[in-house]
């Protein structure tokens, strides 16, 4: 990738922009291939999520991605270039694409801000075909936006992806890119959020019943040895009298879960997928990873004492220890195998959220400089987290006992930089959303000593939690 100047002061009217463009086509026209130019142009704060909310079309795909504890917000839409592939290989097809479309880009402007330069988008559905169900989601789909506008803290950025090559009109193409920069000068924010109903009645959860048969099918597999673990998903299908108000929805998703993830992702055919996630797969930062493991549940109390207790209660259970403990020798195996020497930041902690807290701890390592992101994903996911173990016989069980397709819910989300950062969440606490129609997915892990009716009320805390949310 070529990488010029990063003055922030590089282009001062319309015109060094057309000029600075004018010299990508001398690249192109040298190279004989057509260039990639990403511009990184410093803006006042915003809001991404306002931002959005003006950029977005219904028939481009988009990407949100924001976590508010940390000050860290990203809006992306209109794919330049788009991967959509199904298989096994997807993880490689998606390293592939991402690497050889940055041997082509020219990249310059205010290099030096967070979130600057190219950015690639990333969604991996659980499995890596569907088999019940319409795909609304490819297997992977990774893009690089045409605009990109990132919010760290106090500093904004935006990112003009764009085509040049011999026949590019440089004049117009110059005049749109000056026309979205000189928009988003004026900074936007959201609207406030409007009242929530003071009461709700929740709908009826479909095939309770169907679902404790499965937890008690799963121990009996546990018990004869061929698991010890599976994560058993149940969804709540909602009719709402409106579409959907994404941006209202993510809003309050944010308000509520400052320590989460809380994402968007749309294929531009209508359906959109939504969360507020708290776990965290893979962070990736100049070869250093942080990873959580992030299993072991229990609800948050209606007073000081309560709340107390039932923490130190999830701390000190056996079940929700070896619970953990399985996912986090799972992700110190995988890192092993891939040559990673992972380092165990911390001992099992709770991680608090307003009405569910978790038993979460956190993995530290270097990462060769070799080892591509997309390599330790496709190594790590799904974790039993999410699936089980053993991971095979896991994903098989997930198949028999589940009569829905999971989608992106329980699979990979995030982004990737031109430098090889990058940070991925898990779609948890997530609906699929499809006009006024909206599907709740939760899960819950299955080990020895799972009750089953234990299990169904923390499938209907989650649901009922994120349902609060987006109505």
């Amino acid at each position: 990738m070529t990488v010029t100047s990063s003055s922030a002061n590089l282009f001062q009217d319309r015109r060094s922009l057309q000029a600075f463009l004018a010299s990508c086509r001398r690249i192109a026209l040298d190279k004989e291939h057509a260039q990639v130019v990403s511009l990184s142009l410093e803006i006042p704060k915003q809001d991404p999520l306002a931002v959005l909310d003006l950029l977005q079309q219904p028939d481009h795909p988009y990407f949100y991605w924001e976590k508010q504890s940390q000050g860290v917000a990203i809006a992306a839409t209109e794919p330049l270039l788009h991967l959509q592939v199904e298989g096994k290989q997807r993880f490689t097809q998606a390293q592939h694409f991402i690497c050889t479309s940055l041997v082509d880009t020219v990249s310059s402007g205010a290099l030096h801000l967070p979130f600057s330069g190219p950015h690639f988008f990333c969604g991996f559905t659980f499995f890596d075909q569907t088999v019940r169900e319409k795909p609304f989601f490819p297997a992977a789909s990774v893009f690089l936006p045409h605009w990109q506008v990132a919010c760290f803290q106090d500093q904004a950025v935006l990112v003009a992806n764009v085509v040049v090559d011999a026949e590019t009109p440089l004049d117009a193409l110059a005049r749109s890119i000056w026309k979205r920069w000189q928009l988003l000068r004026t900074p936007r924010r959201c609207p406030s959020l409007r009242p929530q109903p003071t009461q709700l009645t929740y709908p009826k959860l479909i095939n309770a019943g169907a679902f404790t048969t499965a937890v008690s099918d799963t121990l009996g597999l546990i018990e004869v040895q061929k698991l010890q673990k599976l994560v058993l998903a149940h969804t709540l299908d909602v009719i709402t009298p409106q579409p959907l108000d994404l941006c209202h929805a993510l809003g309050t998703l944010r308000e509520r879960y400052p320590e989460c993830y809380v994402f968007a992702v749309s294929n531009g055919q209508g359906q959109s997928f939504i969360g507020a996630s708290p776990e965290r797969l893979i962070e990736l930062r100049d070869h250093h990873l942080i990873t959580d493991a992030l299993a072991g549940s229990a609800p948050r109390g209606l007073s000081l004492e309560d709340d107390q207790r039932l923490g130190n209660q999830l701390l000190g259970s056996q079940k929700d220890g070896h619970e953990h403990r399985v996912v986090l020798d799972f992700i110190r195996d995988s890192l092993w195998d891939l040559g990673i020497t992972p380092q165990v930041a911390s001992l099992p902690h709770l991680l608090q959220l307003p009405n569910i807290q978790h038993l979460r701890t956190l993995i530290t390592a270097e990462v060769p400089q070799h080892l591509h992101l997309l390599e330790i994903l496709a190594a790590l996911h799904p974790t039993p987290a999410v699936a089980g173990m053993p991971r095979d016989v896991a994903q098989q069980q997930i198949q028999v006992q589940e009569a829905f397709e999971r989608h992106l819910y329980a699979a990979p989300l995030g982004w990737m930089d031109y430098q090889g950062n990058g940070e991925f969440t898990v779609g948890i606490r997530s609906a699929l959303i499809n006009g006024s129609q909206a599907r709740l997915y939760a899960g819950a892990g299955i080990v020895a000593g799972s009750d089953p009716q234990r299990e169904l009320a923390e499938i209907q805390l989650k649901l009922h939690t994120l349902l609060d949310a987006l109505l």
